[in-house]
């Protein structure tokens, strides 16, 4: 009984121990909620101080149509339609679009200055050539975005790429903005070395396009001339286009104007060992409203008696034309009146496309329109075996012969005022005019 007593001071001091720690923990929570407060309030201090332009944007914080004006963020454009546009024998795509704020992008232009407040965007474009001659785009910085509201914004760089022929290239065009700017309803516009120099080429960025290039002059394809006059030379048109940008020849027309396009093919027959043919004196013309278009410059070419020589003549004319004549020396002697040229896809009917800009082009007090540029040219190689005596490919089913250059002659008694007049495999024949 005595060993159990023993024990009973044990236990009441380890009782009045534990007592002592059950009053220290009772204090201690004060102590802890106190100090937890502080720091809570140290780090929204912290919080508050951060530069939001250092701040990377949270998801959902920021999108292409909403950018966030106070911090940095980068947003694709969801919304592009990729597709190719027509600029003489190169195609042009945007492949990507992009808005950004923020630390400088890869690739930025060295020579612009960059802020990170700045709202800026960025395409990405793609040149596809088709063409046998390269395409130097170094210095090309006429490329502009323009916005739905019809705000021009000029690159801040140039391509700076060369396209070899038949190649690609791809290039980042930056843009500054204002804070508000969106690419919804913008459009890339491309323009020559000089944005009034030629007719500018607009790809929308959210818009499937149809773009307006060219079309087949149906009243010429295949026509033949003769001129009356005794220079011995003879005229066939192989192919004949129209529009506001030429494939083959890699020509887009000038501001304002339209081209037409003739693959021409001219014999000689005469008193002579050959002949010269220019564009200045010999070649055919266009008229439009008194006016006569002399096709631009080409190489020179000098025809052997019986051979033939092929030429590209390109003529510039007035974008309110609809209907053309094809005239010889200078206007004097026509050849084909009331040529209807087809509509394209930018201005709709022939006849609207008159009414647009007629006015305009009436005040001019220019006779002709004559380019110094030079056109490629076919250097004319020798395509006489063409002109072998198929003499029943000429012949048609009235009894009429034809000769190697396609001019029929009836076997009736029509005059030959009315043979030259028209050809069998056309039958449009009449010399009015809808001018």
């Amino acid at each position: 009984m005595f060993k159990h007593l023993t024990i009973l001071p044990v236990i009441a001091l380890l009782l009045s121990s534990a007592a002592c720690n059950d009053e220290r923990q009772v204090e201690l929570p004060k102590d802890e909620s106190t100090s937890t407060k502080d720091n809570k309030a140290a780090q929204s201090e912290g919080k508050a101080a951060v530069d939001p332009e250092n701040r990377s944007a949270k998801p959902g914080s920021s999108s292409a149509s909403t950018p966030n004006p106070s911090g940095a963020f980068e947003a694709k454009f969801d919304g592009l339609v990729t597709q190719k546009a027509p600029w003489g024998d190169i195609e042009i795509s945007v492949e990507q679009a992009r808005l950004l704020r923020g630390a400088k992008p890869a690739g930025f232009p060295s020579a612009a200055k960059h802020s990170s407040s700045d709202l800026y965007a960025i395409l990405d474009v793609q040149l596809d050539g088709s063409g046998d001659q390269e395409n130097d785009y170094s210095k090309r910085d006429t490329w502009d975005l323009m916005l739905r509201d019809g705000t021009r914004v000029k690159p801040l760089n140039a391509l700076g790429v060369v396209l070899p022929p038949r190649g690609s290239k791809s290039a980042a065009l930056f843009y500054k903005l204002d804070n508000d700017a969106k690419l919804e309803g913008a459009s890339l516009e491309v323009n020559g070395k000089d944005r009034d120099a030629l007719e500018p080429l607009a790809i929308p960025l959210d818009q499937k396009t149809v773009f307006a290039s060219q079309a087949e002059v149906e009243d010429l394809m295949g026509r033949s001339f003769e001129p009356e006059d005794d220079s011995g030379l003879r005229f066939q048109i192989l192919d004949a286009q129209y529009g506001v940008n030429l494939v083959d020849s890699g020509r887009r027309a000038p501001r304002d104007q339209r081209l037409v396009e003739l693959k021409l093919r001219v014999g000689y027959e005469g008193s002579r060992d050959e002949v010269s043919f220019s564009s200045a004196s010999d070649a055919p013309r266009l008229a439009f409203k008194g006016r006569t278009f002399a096709p631009e410059a080409f190489d020179t070419g000098t025809i052997a008696n019986g051979d033939t020589r092929d030429f590209v003549l390109v003529y510039p004319i007035a974008e309110a034309a609809s209907h053309i004549d094809l005239t010889l020396d200078g206007g004097k002697e026509e050849l084909e009146s009331g040529i209807e040229l087809p509509s394209l896809l930018d201005h709709g009917s022939a006849a609207a496309r008159d009414g647009e800009t007629v006015s305009s082009q009436d005040d001019t007090d220019e006779d002709e329109f004559v380019s110094n540029d030079d056109s490629g040219s076919d250097d004319g190689s020798d395509d006489s075996d063409d002109w072998s005596d198929d003499s029943d490919d000429w012949s048609d089913d009235s009894g009429s012969s034809c000769d190697q250059w396609g001019w029929c002659e009836d076997s009736s008694d029509s005059s030959d005022a009315d043979a030259d007049s028209c050809d069998e495999d056309f039958e449009d024949c009449s010399d009015d005019s809808d001018e």
